[in-house]
């Protein structure tokens, strides 16, 4: 089953924020990259990084002023869209953003514990080409 890369840098806040998140895309239906959850030891990390990345559906990365000066966060979006996978930012706290990634719009996670997350499941369910399941329509009397 395709997967969602979930990449972050890791803090108590973030590691918290990415198990909510691998609940709610589980729950969703969808199959949760995470390298702390994915990778063994002895194994060649980057390749298995690497290969994670070209076989996900999309990659949520995880935005906050220490993610954004993070190579390896940095390295893991720009890989995913060198190789043409969808990457999805998610605003966790305010920072200012790398340039490539400017012009994507976000999910703003700033504010609270009121976060988008049916957005960002619709999100992925159109990247995986799924479509909502459709409201419900009441045909009225008047």
């Amino acid at each position: 089953m395709v997967h969602v890369f979930i990449s972050y840098k890791r803090t108590t806040a973030n590691r918290r924020l990415v198990e909510r998140m691998s609940e709610r895309l589980r729950n969703a239906g969808f199959e949760v990259w995470v390298d702390t959850k994915k990778l063994r030891a002895g194994q060649d990390w980057r390749e298995e990084i690497d290969q994670a990345i070209r076989e996900s559906l999309a990659l949520i990365v995880i935005l906050t002023p220490e993610a954004v000066t993070s190579q390896y966060v940095t390295y893991e979006w720009a890989f995913a869209m060198g190789v043409g996978i969808p990457v999805i930012p998610i605003l966790r706290e305010q920072t200012e953003l790398h340039p490539r990634l400017v012009g994507l719009h976000y999910l703003d996670f700033t504010v609270g514990d009121n976060h988008p997350w049916e957005d960002l499941i619709e999100r992925l369910q159109e990247t995986k080409g799924e479509e909502s399941p459709p409201l419900e329509i009441y045909e009225l009397d008047w």
